[in-house]
């Protein structure tokens, strides 16, 4: 099937969900929850209530994804592409929109985290048995959360439950490739305390990562380990005073192969975020919020017998103070002050560079509420050490024009910090700025009784896009510079629809992510993708099914082959031993198929896991 042919047939798709929205509304339906979200707006709010395009991944959902790494998570949502170097714990790549990796904020609890000389996080080093819930918002968001926020934002929410002075929960799973993983979780609240414990392990013997005739090829498997711990310690000390404190710990050793040579090559990267907050409100209209949080992204690997263990490590600490002020009925108006310290240490760098920098922040987000119209400003300076300042703003507005039915649109620029490597690496250019973007968004919402509906149009302008530019010796010299552009556009769909014990959902994307310059396809991001899931309740039992279909895509730029469109078929089953007690089946690519994330680079195949779990 060739791409146009599919991007119709994806567009029709398109049309049908958003009729088939309309059709089951009229049906009397069980009325959905409507999940708290913080990412839209930096406070609180119903997701109904956000504006922008937000996806909330609840608990449950994390739960019955078995192996299943945090990337294929994220892979379910609409918009969303990755790319991986063979299994979970190698290079994964994440596309929101189809901007570029690097254009993606990840966040854990609040705070960011990643590799400023990369400039990427290791989604995979997150265990997803360790997660209360992952929001996504798509779209730029600098103008909330200040640099990298060009595609959107993912925050990780740990785990965080607490009504009963003690509630153990936790499950254990084995299944393919020799894998097993095991989770336990004390959580409590007694008076004033809040406190929680929580340790996961998990191991695998793995698959081979590279496929044969690869330049990395070599004939083994590639498994790894993997754990995470955590802890936190609240006191609300009096009535609208509260201080917390956690930290938060992963860490997954990982084989790979390297150009074939006979050594089980290994990168072991570590991920921890510590914090200390004080929530307090100081009258009725005032809330104050005091956070230090520190974030530390540690890669070391360990290639070779004879070579030296190459390392980078950022580590970056925030200090945030945010003021939510109710202004009047309906209107809320935060304010907030920054100041980010990175350092970091990369062998891979050479020559003498300073290894911190800093970036002092200010941001107002205003949100009104007024009858059915509904607005968002936001308003960010940002000024670094390094690079200079940069001012982000965004609004957003919604109408609701007829009960469930919503109309919004939004307009909002985002930047991105030249990276440690852009800036000191090989071609690296100390005299680079931050790549900037334009996006502007329209789309309609529904939400009545058990449907929800969306559809989004969204079109993302990013200029001064950092590459390496040869200097035309024919030596393989050159440098970095801003001279690149790209236009990422396209059109989002989503259907979610719960027919008595049967939960529909659907999406259709359409994207045409570019290089403006060249007018070549960004790798590794399908212009089309369908992705439909259904699960009923049967008394005790939960079954359920998953299909993901996307177009072909581009391997790296500039190449001549294509890594080849595919469909998936994922299945699984649980059942309720007792109110407490449950038993999952997960049976992903039931039918087998291989494909490629990334040229020359194995996927797992056919997979199954079993997991027996326990929650108070």
């Amino acid at each position: 099937m060739s791409s146009s042919s599919t991007s119709w047939r994806l567009a029709g798709a398109t049309g049908a969900l958003l009729c088939a929205a309309n059709v089951q509304a009229q049906a009397p339906a069980a009325t959905t929850l409507d999940p708290v979200t913080v990412t839209a707006s930096r406070v609180e709010q119903p997701l109904s209530r956000a504006l922008g395009d937000v996806t909330v991944i609840d608990a449950e959902t994390i739960q019955r994804a078995g192996q299943t790494s945090l990337a294929e998570l994220l892979q379910r949502e609409h918009a969303i592409d990755i790319g991986t170097n063979g299994g979970p714990q190698t290079t994964t790549s994440v596309f929101i929109r189809g901007a570029n990796s690097r254009h993606t904020l990840v966040l854990i609890d609040g705070l960011r985290v990643g590799s400023a000389t990369s400039g990427t996080m290791s989604l995979n080093g997150i265990d997803p048995a360790s997660v209360e819930r992952i929001e996504i918002l798509r779209g730029a968001a600098s103008s909330i959360y200040g640099a990298d926020a060009i595609g959107g934002v993912i925050n990780i929410i740990t785990k965080r439950q607490a009504d009963r002075p003690l509630a153990i929960s936790g499950s254990v799973g084995a299944g393919s490739h020799d894998t097993y993983k095991a989770q336990v979780n004390l959580d409590g609240a007694q008076g004033m305390w809040t406190y929680g414990l929580q340790y996961g392990k998990s191991k695998s013997r793995g698959f081979n990562a590279t496929l044969p005739g690869s330049f990395a090829y070599y004939g083994d498997r590639d498994g790894y380990e993997q754990e995470n711990a955590a802890a936190r310690l609240g006191l609300a000390w009096a009535a609208g005073h509260r201080v917390e404190a956690s930290v938060y710990n992963s860490r997954v050793n990982g084989q790979y192969d390297n150009n074939g040579i006979a050594y089980d090559s290994r990168a072991v990267t570590r991920v921890q975020a510590y914090s200390l907050s004080s929530v307090d409100r100081i009258t009725d209209a005032w809330t104050s919020t005091l956070r230090f949080g520190r974030t530390v992204d540690d890669y070391r690997d360990y290639a070779s017998a004879t070579a030296p263990r190459a390392q980078a490590r950022t580590r970056q600490d925030l200090f945030t103070w945010q003021n939510d002020l109710a202004l009047a009925a309906g209107q809320n108006l935060s304010l907030i002050a920054e100041h980010l310290r990175e350092d970091v240490l990369s062998t891979s760098l050479t020559g003498s560079f300073p290894t911190r920098r800093r970036t002092n922040s200010v941001a107002a987000i205003y949100r009104g509420d007024f009858d059915r119209h509904h607005v968002q400003l936001n308003l960010r300076h940002d000024n670094n050490s390094q690079y200079g300042g940069n001012t982000s703003g965004a609004v957003s507005y919604a109408y609701d024009f007829a009960p469930g039915w919503q109309a919004t649109a939004g307009a909002g620029t985002g930047f991105r910090s030249p990276t440690y490597s852009d800036l000191y690496g090989f071609g690296g250019n100390p005299d680079l700025k931050a790549e900037k973007s334009r996006n502007v968004e329209a789309g309609l919402r529904y939400r009545q009784g058990g449907t929800t509906a969306s559809i989004t149009a969204f079109r993302n302008r990013v200029s001064n896009l950092i590459v390496w530019v040869d200097d035309g010796t024919g030596n393989w010299t050159g440098s970095n510079a801003n001279v690149d552009k790209a236009i990422l556009k396209g059109v989002n769909v989503s259907v979610a629809q719960q027919l008595g014990a049967t939960t529909l959902r659907a999406s259709a994307d359409w994207q045409d992510p570019r290089d403006a310059r060249t007018g070549e396809q960004l790798a590794r991001r399908a212009r089309g993708s369908l992705k439909l899931a259904a699960d009923h309740r049967l008394g005790p039992w939960l079954l359920g099914a998953e299909w993901l279909a996307t177009t072909p895509r581009v391997d790296y730029a500039g190449a001549v082959g294509r890594l080849g469109g595919y469909s998936l078929m994922n299945l699984m089953a649980s059942y309720d031993i007792n109110r407490n007690t449950q038993v999952q089946v997960r049976w992903n690519n039931a039918f087998n198929k291989h494909y490629e994330l990334a040229g020359g680079y194995a996927t797992p195949g056919s997979t199954v896991f079993v997991n027996l779990s326990y929650r108070p």
